[in-house]
């Protein structure tokens, strides 16, 4: 597995477990960050490299901070 892909898939993972803690479904985290599910699904299992506008939605429904989300990829 490439170096891009392994990323994709620990920021998927941080994502999914953001939005579990948050104890929220894909449609709900979805719906609140203004995007589809299955652009969030890609997202959470690393099969889309979203843009930094997605990721700042995403964040902010979460209560978080981009740079949370990226820490330590």
């Amino acid at each position: 597995m490439s170096k891009p892909q392994t990323k994709l898939l620990k920021l998927g993972k941080r994502v999914a477990g953001w939005r579990s803690r948050r104890l929220m479904t894909v449609e709900a985290l979805a719906k609140k960050a203004g995007i589809s599910k299955s652009t969030l699904s890609d997202i959470e299992n690393g099969k889309k490299d979203p843009r930094y506008l997605t990721l700042a939605f995403v964040a902010e429904a979460l209560g978080i901070t981009v740079a949370t989300l990226l820490r330590e990829l």
